[in-house]
């Protein structure tokens, strides 16, 4: 858990920077390292925000931690026009769940999210608003008082 508790505040420094008070999605990675015992699953298990997701790949490929949220989705079809409207961010991620009817869901764009991919792990922090990045970055910090 150290590893996660440098990350964090890692993150938690980055957002000491000038942001626009402009509309916009802004990406803050940190790389974690996996040489440590971190299991995302656990770390999930302890942190008192919501909401929490946790996926993984069935290969074992890639593996997802998701804690808080920017901005909720009640549809596939929502949370594709936010994904299409921000194509600068082509790797930008939504979790949550997706009925069998498209037309209803429990999506939502991550405040923090955990990623393991081909041998690599990262930590991203996300601010979003269609008013002002200032803002979120100080619903952010505020946020920061959750993850243990």
């Amino acid at each position: 858990m150290h590893s996660m508790s440098i990350a964090l505040e890692r993150l938690r420094s980055q957002l000491a920077q000038a942001l626009p008070a402009t509309p916009g999605l802004r990406h803050f990675d940190v790389s974690f390292p996996l040489n440590d015992a971190f299991d995302p699953l656990a770390w999930l298990g302890v942190q008192v925000c919501y909401p929490q997701f946790y996926w993984q790949q069935r290969n074992g490929d890639e593996e997802l931690s998701a804690l808080g949220a920017v901005i909720h989705f009640s549809s596939l079809a929502s949370a594709s026009q936010f994904l299409h409207n921000h194509p600068q961010q082509a790797d930008t991620r939504i979790c949550g769940l997706n009925a069998f009817n498209p037309e209803q869901g429990s999506l939502f764009l991550p405040r923090l999210l955990w990623r393991r991919h081909a041998g690599v792990a990262t930590l991203r922090l996300q601010l979003w608003s269609d008013t002002s990045l200032q803002d979120d970055a100080r619903t952010a910090l505020a946020f920061f008082r959750c993850p243990a």
